[in-house]
């Protein structure tokens, strides 16, 4: 058996390293923070393993994964080391937004029908998790959803279907341009066989022309399609954005052959994501949304979008690249009135400044909420959005931290 060396003691590398032994490889867990074997990875470490096995943490200009691809040696993700002991279908979907929507959706459409699937990968469960764990795999079903940090590393990945949403600016403190961020996700086309179902939302066949990236025989997504009118009228895939990922369901459903009734009851009875563009309380004509989710500029816009004004929404957090006053211009066309927090605010602020009529810059997310609240008070009914359109971690650990945050300074107003 390989000698592995796998990089990250967080979910996946915990996930990949379980994998791995329990196939009767040797296993070197590297982790710099200290939750692993060791802590230290160099030259000398290196003749030591046969391939190496790399979180999604770990960009490319990182000097352990430069080293590790400099060796010649095998060099993967956690996902594609997990699909080369994955038995069954498997199904990926990737894009800027929706990914979590689509594979959720796709995964209790197919249990509608009566197959074992299930959603791994970026959505919360390693793929290697569930290679150990589902029973007669090889009958199962995995809907995998999957970040451009784990497309980058795609050797051994192999694909039943791809559906790609949409592509828009994010991740640019990781990516040197758009088109490296396009191309890190365009290597999941590598990964589809001669009888597999490629799925594109219609945002994304721009960026395959431009950069000359083949594409044999992909479907374009098309909004209005006839199944949409199908759907109950309560259902979230009658509203935008989530008209786009039916869309993309529907068509991915009609390539496959299947009766419409599994996807239809699936999509009328679905739950949105914690977080995404939810109620959480209606109060003196004040209604509040939480879609603390949107850490980019497209899902911030596409939120707008669906809302009815007028809005006072709160932004900010910790940039990702990208052109902040493009975002600031879109973004004024839709709502009434800004409050702005946190290492985004203040080039939020002038770039907000002379746009819109009110616009408010506070040091914490909390301070940010109390505010909107006085300011949706003075203009009711009216609609307070949380939908920050930046990163997190300036002042929480994850979005979901966000979220929760929001919903109890809401309840407690």
């Amino acid at each position: 058996m390989s000698a592995l060396a796998i990089f990250g003691a967080g979910l996946s590398g915990r996930a990949a390293r379980m994998l791995a032994l329990a196939r009767g490889h040797t296993v070197t867990l590297f982790d710099e923070a200290g939750g692993g074997d060791q802590a230290v990875f160099g030259p000398p470490q290196l003749r030591g393993f046969d391939r190496f096995i790399f979180s999604p943490g770990f960009a490319a200009a990182h000097p352990w994964r430069l080293l590790a691809e400099q060796s010649g040696k095998p060099v993967q993700s956690e996902l594609s080391f997990a699909a080369e002991f994955w038995e069954g279908q498997l199904i990926g979907i990737t894009g800027t937004n929706g990914k979590t929507t689509l594979t959720r959706l796709l995964a209790q459409a197919w249990q509608q029908a009566g197959k074992h699937a299930v959603a791994a990968g970026n959505i919360g469960q390693p793929l290697s998790e569930l290679v150990l764990t589902t029973e007669q795999p090889a009958a199962a079903l995995a809907v995998c959803e999957i970040s451009s940090f784990q497309a980058e590393l795609s050797q051994g990945l192999r694909l039943d279907a791809l559906l790609w949403t949409n592509f828009a600016e994010d991740h640019l403190d990781r990516y040197p341009s758009m088109s490296a961020y396009f191309m890190a996700k365009a290597e999941l086309l590598k990964c589809l066989g001669p009888a597999a179902v490629c799925v594109l939302g219609p945002q994304v066949v721009p960026w395959l022309e431009e950069l000359h990236v083949p594409c044999r025989s992909a479907q374009i997504a098309a909004a209005g399609c006839h199944l949409n009118r199908e759907l109950q009228p309560d259902s979230v895939f009658k509203r935008t954005p989530n008209t786009e990922n039916f869309a993309l369901a529907a068509t991915y459903w009609h390539c496959l052959g299947l009766p419409p009734a599994a996807l239809l009851l699936a999509a009328n009875q679905f739950e949105p994501s914690a977080y995404r563009l939810a109620v959480v309380a209606e109060k003196d004509g004040v209604c509040y949304w939480n879609d603390s989710k949107a850490t980019n500029f497209h899902a911030t816009l596409a939120a707008v979008q669906a809302m009815p004004r007028p809005i006072i929404w709160i932004g900010g957090g910790r940039p990702k690249g990208g052109q902040i006053e493009a975002f600031a211009a879109a973004l004024a066309q839709r709502i009434d009135a800004a409050v702005l927090y946190g290492e985004a605010g203040p080039q939020l602020l002038a770039a907000l400044q002379g746009q819109l009529a009110q616009v408010q810059l506070v040091p914490e997310f909390e301070h940010a909420v109390r505010v909107a609240s006085r300011l949706a008070a003075a203009c009711r009914p009216s609609h307070v959005l949380c939908s920050p359109g930046f990163a997190s971690f300036d002042q929480f650990a994850s979005y979901r931290m966000r979220g929760k945050s929001f919903d109890s300074i809401v309840l407690g107003l």
